[in-house]
């Protein structure tokens, strides 16, 4: 018994198929399924990128998050010993933060500094030769950095790095980098010895998210004058990133412009003192970033839906095209049979001839 339900099993065919005394095998088949084999492993290869590949979906909503702290990270050097500056935070509120625990400073070697910006920029530059959007990149920073001229700083090659992390308010505020004497208290520094020159390794908002660039990451400013101050307005939009799993990071996108100035007239007070000066604000709306992939069921009914629909397309156009063929061939042997006939003048005998023999009955 169960040997014939497996011989019945093994007959079993649930796709038909034709016999091959039936079938007419031609070339323009053979052309079509091979390219029919070919856009398919194509179709394959791109079903496959797309259900490989992360996507994501932005909504807009009102932060409701108002009472909060935020995280500002700085990673800035100057090219001035760290004994001529001071760094503060101050608010909207009035409020100044104590950043003398949280911020460090350290004294590094200017021509040191500079160098290895520069290893980095070619570094980054080798690499952009294949990457369209490193091109724009490294465009884009080479821009911001490209002010007149350096300065001299009169034989100190000291320069200072500053970085840290400091909790503000979420509210708007000052982060600013200034020297003793210009703007705050402190010993007086000649105005001869300021250079604000500066590279600002990395200044974000809040825990870092791994593909969020941050435009002013990895820039070089240079300051022409002993007076230069340099002025970046920051828009910080609060964002949740959620990946693919579902775990959720807060953390913040910004944007921000631009303003250098030097002030040449010493009796200008309506000008900043010499610095580097990080205005920012906080948007009302939040970006909420959700992170998500093909499903494996959505993939497996796309590569089946289009595999099988190539097919009948292919199918279809085959069949279009021997049918042309066919009355092609049919009207030309049409043509040719109705040339010949009782009425033609060379062959007369023709059409007796060709005629098909028929039999009469008499009768008697």
């Amino acid at each position: 018994m169960p040997g014939r339900w497996l011989n019945s099993l093994r007959r079993y065919d649930a796709f038909q198929k034709v016999d091959g005394a039936y079938q007419a095998r031609t070339s323009s088949g053979g052309v079509l399924s091979i390219l029919a084999l070919l856009a398919v492993v194509v179709m394959l290869a791109s079903e496959t990128r797309e259900y490989l590949r992360y996507k994501h979906t932005h909504s807009f909503t009102i932060d409701a998050e108002v009472q909060q702290k935020v995280q500002i990270n700085l990673g800035l050097t100057v090219a001035m010993p760290c004994g001529f500056l001071r760094v503060d935070v101050l608010d909207a509120s009035g409020t100044s933060e104590n950043i003398h625990s949280s911020i460090t400073t350290r004294s590094v070697s200017q021509r040191s500094t500079l160098t290895g910006v520069g290893e980095r920029l070619r570094s980054v530059n080798q690499a952009a030769d294949m990457h369209v959007h490193d091109i724009f990149a490294l465009a884009s920073k080479k821009r911001r950095g490209k002010n007149a001229g350096t300065v001299d700083v009169k034989g100190v090659d000291e320069a200072c790095r500053i970085e840290g992390s400091v909790l503000v308010s979420k509210v708007a505020g000052l982060l600013h980098v200034t020297a003793h004497g210009h703007g705050h208290g402190g010993a007086y520094v000649p105005r001869h010895m300021l250079n604000f020159t500066h590279h600002i390794d990395e200044l974000s908002f809040g825990p870092l998210y791994p593909s969020l660039v941050n435009p002013l990451d990895d820039t070089l400013h240079f300051a022409n004058h002993s007076t230069a101050a340099f002025r970046y307005f920051i828009s910080v939009v609060p964002t949740l990133y959620i990946d693919s799993a579902g775990y959720r990071l807060p953390t913040n996108q910004y944007a921000v412009n631009e303003y250098y100035k030097a002030r040449l007239d010493p009796m200008d007070s309506d000008g900043k003192p010499p610095g580097v000066f990080f205005e920012y604000s906080f948007e009302s709306v939040a970006i909420t970033i959700r992170e998500h992939r093909t499903s494996l069921v959505v993939f497996l009914v796309r590569v089946c839906a289009a595999v099988s629909g190539f097919f009948v397309t292919i199918g279809l156009v085959h069949r279009l095209v021997a049918s042309v063929t066919e009355a092609v061939a049919g009207n030309k042997g049409v043509g040719a049979s109705a040339a010949v006939g009782i009425l033609d003048s060379k062959h007369p005998l023709r059409a007796d001839i060709d005629a098909p023999i028929t039999s009469t009955t008499v009768r008697k």
